[in-house]
């Protein structure tokens, strides 16, 4: 069984020590290290390719953001959960839009941050669809006032098929919900989605509603 790999990035080392604990008792994962600054996070990042990082936003030197967007380069399959403090936070939502596949509360339980993990690392979202529209609402730029004209502008590079997924996944629907809504497999969904994010440069599911709603695509 190949198991992910996971790494931690945070300053606080009770907490490190705990998601190291939880991490090893799990026979489907693997730590592989930790770091306390953003620096030396991307530093462990390019040493030891983890799957899935669990980083901090706050810390000395280089901050979590700044590690996020450092990491999370073209080519690049490590995925990264910010860790806060706060839900309603510009920076978990700058991080977000560095790439970041969602974030977990420093009071999550367990269980939580375990699935938080599973599901980052099998390409899902760790956010669910009205947290992230709230997060949209409050930081991202406003839409364009105009909201039918971005639309052929900032997806022109996708198929017609790969702009109805586009829309779907914009709405937060999960990749079964996709499959159904676009009458194809799930496989085909993912291969869908996949593309789209490669054409447009993001990183991310939530990065797609930021790019959609920041375009005036959809109306939130």
């Amino acid at each position: 069984m190949t198991r992910i790999r996971v790494a931690v990035v945070d300053d606080q080392a009770l907490f490190v020590s705990g998601m190291q604990m939880l991490v090893e008792s799990q026979s489907d994962l693997e730590f592989v290290g930790s770091a306390t600054t953003g620096r030396t996070g991307v530093e462990l990042v390019g040493r030891e390719a983890p799957d899935v990082v669990l980083m901090d936003v706050r810390m000395p030197g280089m901050d979590g953001i700044e590690a996020t967007t450092r990491i999370l380069v073209p080519g690049v399959s490590t995925r990264v959960v910010i860790l806060t403090t706060f839900q309603r936070d510009e920076a978990v939502f700058r991080a977000i839009r560095a790439g970041a596949s969602g974030f977990v509360t420093k009071d999550a339980t367990p269980e939580f941050v375990l699935e938080a993990i599973r599901s980052v690392h099998a390409g899902a979202s760790v956010l669910a669809p009205s947290a992230t529209f709230d997060l949209v609402k409050r930081f991202a730029a406003a839409p364009p006032s105009d909201p039918g004209r971005p639309l052929e502008l900032a997806i022109a590079a996708l198929t017609p098929r790969e702009k109805e997924v586009f829309i779907l996944v914009a709405r937060g629907l999960s990749n079964l919900e996709v499959a159904a809504a676009a009458f194809v497999s799930e496989a085909t969904a993912k291969t869908h989605i996949r593309s789209i994010l490669s054409k447009l440069g993001l990183q991310s599911r939530i990065q797609v509603v930021i790019f959609a709603y920041e375009n005036g695509l959809l109306d939130y």
